[in-house]
């Protein structure tokens, strides 16, 4: 545990969040090899064409409101051990140990778990985007939850070619008249695996050295974004301590004010949306986290010196009209 947040415990009376274990913790070696072999052993079932693939029920155009977040980039679940039942808007899927699942960008989906023949539950969700690849192994926090137990992230250059081969296999063609399709996502999945397991040895890797406590509220963060009710103090539930004593770490921690930072991330989601597709202005504000459409256009022109609409024009290089 980091010096400020044994001052900040003092200070409050509170016991420290509730956190992924640590690379410095006795036991991350142990989940740091299991996470390895976990790559390794859906490398080569993926390799020998044995890696059962499962996908989400179809889902039609358009954007749905419902439970769960969504990424603006593909995730690849890895079921080692338990079960992970998830709900989509148009479906549900179960995945069951040894199989894969890999979520789309963009689709809205909740998570519940459970142990499965006697097995608890654990799973490897690996995601990368266009500077960040990251891995993490998940328990059963509490009943049916799952959280973070042990993540590494890593900052480099292939985290935007893993991005791609994962947006890829997510991305079935609108035809596939010779059933070639499930040949070729395993194939885009086995190069995405070898991606991470290269980057998971390589000498000049960085593994992020922030408190543990400060990466999972990172990926709460990024898993609640979509959420109008995400909060400091729902935040700091989710992280066992109360809302001052979270405002108080973070802002000791990075300097910045955590609100702040969730409304920046907020407006940078809604930025990249409304370049990448069509969704009304409402949608994007829905999709970002936004209660109100007209509060969402009103920080988003703070932000950008835009509306949301000119925004969008602007990005297509059209003219907007005064």
């Amino acid at each position: 545990m980091s010096k400020v947040v044994k001052i900040l415990d003092a200070v409050h009376g509170v016991g420290p969040c509730v956190a992924a274990i640590a690379c410095d913790h006795p036991e991350a070696p142990a989940y740091a090899r299991q996470l390895r072999d976990a790559v390794a052993r859906f490398i080569r079932e993926a390799a020998q064409g044995t890696l059962p693939l499962q996908s989400p029920p179809p889902q039609p155009a358009g954007t749905a409101r419902g439970a769960g977040h969504m990424h603006l980039h593909a995730e690849v679940f890895l079921q080692m051990a338990g079960q992970t039942r998830f709900t989509f808007p148009h479906g549900q899927l179960a995945l069951t140990p040894g199989q894969v699942l890999i979520v789309p960008p963009k689709l809205l989906h909740d998570e519940w778990v459970s142990g499965h023949e006697a097995q608890a539950f654990c799973n490897l969700v690996i995601s990368a985007d266009s500077q960040l690849m990251s891995c993490h192994l998940a328990h059963e926090a509490r009943p049916g939850v799952p959280a973070s137990l042990y993540l590494e992230t890593f900052q480099h250059p292939d985290a935007m070619r893993i991005e791609g081969w994962l947006r890829d296999a997510a991305t079935p063609p609108p035809d596939d008249t010779a059933g070639l399709w499930p040949v070729q996502q395993r194939a885009l999945l086995l190069s995405a695996l070898t991606g991470v397991a290269r980057l998971l040895d390589a000498p000049q890797k960085t593994v992020s050295a922030e408190p543990p406590v400060l990466s999972k509220l990172r990926m709460l963060i990024q898993n609640r974004m979509g959420e109008t009710d995400l909060t400091v103090a729902a935040l700091a539930h989710d992280l066992g301590c109360t809302a001052d004593y979270l405002s108080h770490l973070y802002s000791s921690l990075t300097g910045e004010h955590l609100w702040q930072v969730i409304l920046q991330q907020r407006l940078a989601r809604a930025a990249r949306l409304l370049t990448e597709g069509d969704a009304a202005v409402k949608e994007v504000a829905w999709c970002s986290g936004f209660a109100s459409a007209s509060y969402f256009i009103r920080c988003f022109k703070q932000r950008f010196g835009a509306t949301p609409k000119a925004y969008r024009q602007q990005a297509a290089g059209r003219t907007v009209l005064p």
